[in-house]
């Protein structure tokens, strides 16, 4: 049997927003600050801007889902958001990778078929009334084999060490994933378990992501 969650006040997930709620206003003050700082042309800081923009869009969307103690009606819209951040996320991350990784052509269409998925899956999680599983997972599962593509003239580019980077944060993320589907482990239930771990882990894998942006992405010629 499942123990009733620690509440804070009226906030019934207080860990998981204050995980997400800390990200987003380290991603706002510092992390985009950084990127932009560091950007050495104009298309290092067209793709620092969009993915800081995604890092905080996911948190703060994230943030304010597991902390207001939303209706029913609004509840539910806020989760359908919340899970269409993850399209964000990855096309964010997908896109400064895209533009430093590829040139010409090739760039442009990698970039207009990452993003059109991105935009079928948020509408789809967004209108769709029950939004199928099997459709996210394939929209999602397309663009991260878009990103690995990307990474073989990425490698080329700027060397091993950004895509061992990358495939690390990947990595982390999926296992997070596989956590949440499973609703393993459960660790203490009632304050910190699979779900809190999995906020972690999305911390963690960005993190990944952010170092990769700024150490490599940043200062590509």
């Amino acid at each position: 049997m499942d123990l009733p969650r620690i509440s804070l006040g009226r906030m019934q997930n207080p860990v998981r927003g204050f995980l997400h709620g800390g990200a987003a206003l380290i991603a706002a003050a510092l992390g985009i600050p950084l990127l932009l700082m560091r950007a050495s042309s104009a298309t290092a800081l067209i793709g620092g801007l969009v993915f800081g923009l995604a890092l905080v869009a996911l948190y703060v969307t994230s943030a304010l889902y597991h902390t207001i103690p939303w209706g029913t009606v609004w509840k539910r819209r806020m989760r359908r958001l919340d899970h269409s951040m993850i399209f964000v996320l990855i096309v964010g991350t997908f896109t400064p990778v895209a533009l430093v990784g590829l040139d010409g052509t090739v760039r442009l269409a990698a970039l207009a078929i990452g993003w059109t998925i991105a935009v079928v899956g948020i509408v789809h999680q967004i209108m769709t009334k029950t939004p199928g599983m099997a459709l996210s997972i394939a929209l999602k599962a397309t663009l991260g084999w878009l990103s690995v593509l990307v990474m073989i003239p990425l490698a080329h580019t700027l060397g091993v060490m950004p895509v061992v980077l990358l495939a690390i944060g990947g990595a982390v993320y999926t296992v997070g994933m596989v956590l949440l589907v499973t609703e393993r482990p459960r660790l203490w239930p009632r304050v910190f378990s699979y779900h809190e771990l999995f906020h972690v882990l999305t911390i963690v894998a960005s993190t990944f992501h952010f170092v990769v942006a700024y150490r490599y992405l940043m200062v590509a010629s």
